[in-house]
């Protein structure tokens, strides 16, 4: 994780208040079934529009307030999250805020020393962006019930 996400996670560890201890500790368990294998669908790890860009965000809902964590891929099943921002504060999706918050995850990303671009053929996916060349282990964008 970047350093913004890290100091963030430091601040909720430390409030005062039980109930803000618990949401962000729910927010590391979230992060945590990530990193260690869990099933992961869209509705845990998002990927943006447009895909081009490469921009995720990992979706911790509960216990409110709604947390969001912004991301990009350094190369398959290696999330790298860069800061987080509350769901209410981002407005709708496409918002100026929202979209704001894009370039802020590209600038922690370039302020980490990651590249802007993955070697040629590395794990970009190109033109369609498929989730499962992402996330290629125990994940699947959504979760259907066989007819």
């Amino acid at each position: 994780m970047c350093k913004p996400l890290f100091e963030a996670i430091e601040r909720g560890r430390n409030d005062p208040g039980a109930a803000a201890q618990a949401r962000w500790a729910q927010l590391e368990a979230d992060i945590g079934s990530f990193v260690e294998g869990g099933f992961i669908t869209e509705k845990v790890l998002k990927q943006l529009k447009p895909s081009k860009y490469e921009h995720w965000e990992l979706i911790s809902r509960r216990p409110k307030p709604s947390l969001r964590v912004f991301c990009r891929f350094a190369k398959p099943n290696v999330l790298v999250g860069t800061h987080v921002q509350a769901r209410k504060e981002l407005g709708g999706m496409w918002s100026a805020r929202f979209e704001h918050e894009k370039l802020v995850c590209e600038e922690h990303w370039k302020q980490a020393g990651l590249p802007d671009v993955p070697a040629p053929g590395a794990f970009s996916d190109p033109p369609s962006f498929r989730y499962e060349a992402y996330v290629t282990d125990n994940a699947t964008k959504s979760w259907r019930v066989p007819a």
